[in-house]
């Protein structure tokens, strides 16, 4: 079997070139590795992730395997650096995956920081799919996740977006964001702006039909109040919170979660069973700070995968009315088992595209 090396430039290439049919097509793979861990007794087979700490250095090591793979994504998290006047910052943040054979044979290894971003923003996407109304997209953050999120958007439902608004703390990486963005282009007929302090940012809040929160925050992005209010209940919304990964951080307001918790709650007839749609319940359970602090406990949280079980079978009254149309907030810390899937196929897609070096010995 061959064996397959991608570098950041080879990774970034390929998903660069993806159409919206491959888009669909990896979807349609990565929503199937999802199911199979929810409902057919693949969580068994994932090893825990561990944190080692070294002086202001962390590193993550994320084991997962599948019935054709094993495999892990070792992350270092440098803390923050200032760069010399001549000199570009060091990225926060490096990547590697490494992926074997069913027999533990090695057959890639993929830098992995692109495909980090890539596949927590076709998490988000899974959902997002099924809404009816996507035309205002609130965006938080302008990182690699931002960017993502954005770029799967318009490329899996770009005809009927009509703006996209960022909203950031330092407008130079915003416009950074805004001009790659249009490097790899944007529908004419899509307005694509930063957000102004001198504008209402609880207006921007309350008119989006889609809010993609990725910001690694310690506070709630914008309070609960926004969206409890009569006028702001008059619609609803699909929210990605991604960018909060430990218990003392949160995007989302925990009083507006345990508002959508509360069967008796404004948002009752806007959200199935007071369900929070999260990729892994119990990742959330020990990485969702926000869950955490609104106290939901895993029979509040449905799982990605689960919901597609549900959809293929008995789909229980409300239930697509409530993805389609309702309040759906949607959390994810990440797993293993992601990596794995998106990994495997650019592996394929290596091949296809040309890309990478191949050794037929390793």
């Amino acid at each position: 079997m061959t064996f397959t090396v991608l570098s950041d430039n080879d990774v970034k290439f390929i998903l660069s070139s993806l159409s919206r049919e491959d888009v669909s097509h990896i979807a349609h793979d990565f929503l199937k590795s999802l199911h199979q861990y929810s409902c057919h007794q693949e969580s068994q087979y994932q090893p825990e992730r561990s944190v080692i700490k070294r002086g202001h250095q962390s590193s993550l090591f994320m084991p997962a395997t599948t019935p054709a793979h094993i495999g892990v994504k070792i992350v270092g998290i440098s803390p923050a650096n200032t760069p010399g006047p001549n000199e570009k910052p060091k990225p926060g943040l490096q990547a590697t995956l490494t992926i074997c054979d069913a027999e533990g044979k090695a057959v890639g290894v993929l830098n992995a920081a692109e495909i980090t971003a890539f596949r927590t923003a076709l998490g988000s996407i899974l959902l997002y799919r099924l809404r009816k109304q996507t035309g205002r997209i609130l965006v938080c953050g302008a990182g690699a996740q931002a960017r993502w999120h954005i770029r799967l958007a318009l490329i899996l439902r770009g005809d009927e977006i009509e703006n996209i608004t960022i909203v950031n703390r330092s407008r130079a990486r915003a416009e950074e964001l805004v001009a790659s963005l249009r490097e790899t282009s944007v529908p004419d007929h899509v307005s694509l702006k930063i957000h102004e302090e001198s504008e209402s940012l609880e207006d921007a809040v309350v008119g989006a039909d889609v809010i993609f929160c990725g910001v690694p925050s310690s506070e709630p992005l914008f309070p609960a109040a926004w969206l409890m209010s009569e006028k702001a209940r008059q619609k609803t919304r699909y929210i990605a919170a991604i960018g909060s990964y430990r218990l003392d951080m949160q995007e989302i307001d925990p009083a507006l979660l345990r508002s959508i918790a509360d069967p008796e709650g404004v948002f009752r007839e806007q959200v199935w069973q007071g369900k929070v749609a999260v990729d892994s319940a119990e990742g959330c359970l020990a990485e969702a700070g926000e869950l955490d602090k609104a106290g939901i406990k895993k029979d509040g949280m449905l799982e990605v995968g689960s919901i597609q079980e549900l959809r293929q079978g008995e789909n229980p009254e409300g239930l697509e009315r409530w993805l389609e149309d309702g309040f759906v907030i949607y959390k994810s810390v990440g797993m293993g088992i992601m990596d794995i899937a998106i990994g495997s196929k650019l592996l394929e897609l290596a091949e296809e595209k040309g890309r990478g070096v191949h050794l037929d010995d390793f």
